[in-house]
């Protein structure tokens, strides 16, 4: 008889499993190069092991980054989805626990004499039975006790629905990571942006004072008769030039200052900032490491791969849905129409427990469907996955590659600087002695004014790329903010 119960079960087991529909699932598998294009040896230190505060050496952008981490309420938003998943987590823990549940009731009825409760109630009241066991009419209960329900975990479904809650919970930490990496460049980057607007304006306003001493010497010229009125005008054009640039210069700082007090949760105000000379003189790391440490170090990548492993969990947990499950039930209490006798031992004890196998029969083609959707997500997580992979691997080199290129540039562009300097300097000597005109002058002047704006915004961009490689690589990890901490 024994042998039989297992083999219905088997079979029971078998049939249920046979239900699953047969999907195709992507391949998750995917191998990167060996190496960036002129990548660093494997010893070196990746950016992702370095913290913020050791990679930004300008202690006042740290200051900024700092106050964005406790006040930015984009990121403070990732935090407290990191809290949700953690509930999830907890959610999904509780799903090997019986479910338990107290309950106290009272009430009174009573049956009609021509009913089957009101017949049965007076025949049971015989005189042979103890009167205090008498149904009394109407009929009071009193119950007080105790039910529980448990579901087993026999195929594991409650334990890989763990298992997906403890991946998203991963994954909520590594989006959060990569919120904290985008925030600290996004910080830097536009800092440098607002260096770079301070050091045009300085450029700006020297070549003002340059034009000015140049329209001064042309209207003495003028009153001399040795120029004419068409090389004031020149001159005075470029002068309003220049003064219609540093304008408009000035409304970038303040457009600037605006988005930076925005990014750390401020209100618009003036901010704190180095000057370009002392940002040029400080050195950043620029180690990059092997394409394999994305997979380990790039918090957008880490989290792919949690989601991917959260939805392979969920496609496992759908397949087991097909399976019998095996439910425990159970109650216990008190309970009496007597409530002199509500507390009697063992008399008014009442309990009960039941177990029952189901498997699905009926609504088999609910859970097909469910299974197939659980499959279909799956497989686009794992597209994702791979495009992460791919996009982060592909950001990277073009990185690096920039960043090899744009040190070259500013050599060539530091040289045709100290021409240009040169040549404006001749030129005016030249024009002051009348063995060339106004328009060399100006030409000599324009070309090195926007030779030193192409210098500094290469220099800039140097360091914005910097910045970019700190997220690229993953810098940092995340820590969560003080005030966040605190909060909790």
């Amino acid at each position: 008889m024994k042998m039989t119960n297992r083999m219905a079960i088997l079979a029971a087991v078998c049939t249920a499993a046979a239900c699953a529909p047969a999907v195709e699932l992507t391949d998750s598998t995917l191998e990167l190069p060996d190496s960036y294009p002129e990548a660093v040896s494997a010893d070196t230190v990746t950016i992702a092991d370095i913290s913020w505060e050791k990679f930004f050496p300008d202690t006042v952008l740290q200051r900024h980054i700092r106050t964005a981490l406790e006040g930015n309420h984009s990121f403070l938003n990732c935090i407290e989805r990191i809290k949700l998943a953690e509930n999830g987590l907890r959610t999904a823990r509780l799903g090997y626990w019986p479910s338990v549940s107290a309950g106290l009731s009272a009430g009174l009825e009573r049956f009609g004499e021509y009913t089957m409760d009101g017949v049965g109630n007076a025949t049971t009241n015989t005189p042979d039975l103890d009167r205090s066991k008498h149904i009394p009419d109407p009929y009071p209960d009193f119950g007080l006790g105790v039910s529980f329900s448990w579901e087993v975990d026999l195929w594991g479904k409650v334990t890989q629905k763990k298992r997906a809650a403890l991946s998203r919970w991963i994954a909520s930490r590594e989006a959060a990571s990569f919120a904290q990496s985008l925030l600290v460049s996004e910080i830097a980057r536009t800092y440098f942006d607002l260096v770079n607007l301070d050091m045009k304006r300085q450029i700006t306003t020297d070549a003002i004072d340059f034009i000015s001493n140049s329209c001064k010497l042309t209207e003495d010229l003028k009153d001399a008769g040795e120029m004419t009125q068409l090389a004031v005008d020149q001159f005075n054009s470029r002068l309003l030039e220049l003064k219609g640039e540093l304008l408009e210069t000035e409304n970038g700082i303040a457009s600037a200052e605006r988005s930076l007090c925005m990014l750390m949760g401020k209100f618009p105000g003036h901010v704190e900032r180095r000057n370009f000379y002392e940002l040029r003189r400080m050195q950043y790391l620029s180690d990059t490491g092997f394409p394999d440490l994305l997979l380990t170090r790039r918090p957008d990548i880490r989290e792919a791969e949690m989601e991917l492993v959260a939805a392979e969990c969920d496609l496992k947990a759908a397949r087991r849905a097909f399976y019998p499950g095996l439910t425990i039930g159970g109650s216990g209490g008190f309970n009496a129409f007597d409530i002199g006798k509500f507390f009697l031992a063992p008399a008014s004890l009442a309990y009960g427990i039941a177990a029952g196998l189901t498997a699905p029969v009926f609504n088999a083609g609910q859970i097909r469907n469910e299974y197939s959707n659980a499959a279909v997500r799956r497989n686009i997580v794992v597209n994702d996955y791979k495009e992460t992979v791919i996009k982060a691997y592909s950001e990277v080199t073009g990185l690096i590659e920039s960043n090899e290129n744009i040190l070259k540039r500013i050599s060539v562009k530091r040289e045709e600087m100290s021409t240009g300097k040169k040549a404006t300097a001749s030129a005016n000597e030249l024009f002051r002695m009348q063995f060339i005109g106004y328009l060399e002058v100006l030409s000599a002047d324009r070309d090195y004014f926007e030779c030193c704006e192409s210098y500094v915004n290469l220099e800039i961009e140097r360091m914005k790329l910097q910045a970019d490689l700190y997220r690229a690589l993953g810098g940092g990890g995340f820590r969560q903010p003080e005030a966040a901490s605190k909060a909790r």
